[in-house]
């Protein structure tokens, strides 16, 4: 894989670059349907804090299951799993049910390229990706289910998506060694030696 792509799908999983597109999705759905974007609140929530323990688990703890190859669950895949395949949705929910299809099935795309990207950068496991897609499709795919028709953006909101985007993209640019897998490790650390 060429290195430029690599750091690309890198990037476009940190959660860095995830967290605020994700927190203004949930504004723009909080716009329209605050019951909506708190229950998409809650699901994330318990997304993100089940891999913090899966991450603390493995760093401070040791706890993996080797004999499979699983150690902690790839951040990368799974959000990347929740968010790219919601946004894709939730940008053309007012199209065609074909253009729907598609916008879904680009979103998935994604997040399958940056997934198999943590695989041939020798980040994760076969098992650990396999796991955080599982994870973020499942979470992505019940709130899609039970939200399908109210999850739309208006064209109003594109320009904050990428104002989002951008910032994102800067803060990732100009702190790249400070990722959350890096203050998950020094958690753990801490976890260590208290």
């Amino acid at each position: 894989m060429p290195h430029s792509l690599a750091v690309l799908l890198t990037w476009m999983g940190d959660a860095r670059l995830v967290a605020p597109v994700m927190l203004v999705l949930g504004w723009q759905w909080w716009r329209r349907n605050p019951r909506l974007a708190l229950e998409a609140a809650v699901a994330v929530s318990g997304m993100i804090g089940l891999l913090v323990v899966s991450k603390l688990a493995y760093k401070a703890a040791g706890i993996d299951w080797r004999t499979i190859g699983f150690f902690t669950i790839s951040g990368h895949s799974a959000l990347s799993a929740l968010l790219y395949p919601l946004l894709c949705y939730s940008l053309a929910e007012g199209a065609r049910p074909g253009v729907r299809r598609a916008s879904l099935a680009l979103g998935v795309c994604v997040a399958l390229a940056i997934a198999v990207s943590r695989v041939l950068t020798y980040r994760h496991t076969p098992v650990e990706i396999m796991v955080g897609l599982a994870l973020g499709l499942t979470v992505g795919g019940l709130l899609l289910r039970r939200w399908h028709g109210e999850m739309a953006l208006p064209t109003r909101a594109l320009p904050w998506m990428a104002g989002a985007l951008m910032a994102a993209g800067l803060v990732v640019w100009m702190a790249p060694h400070v990722s959350a897998e890096r203050v998950l490790s020094h958690i753990a650390w801490r976890l260590q030696n208290s």
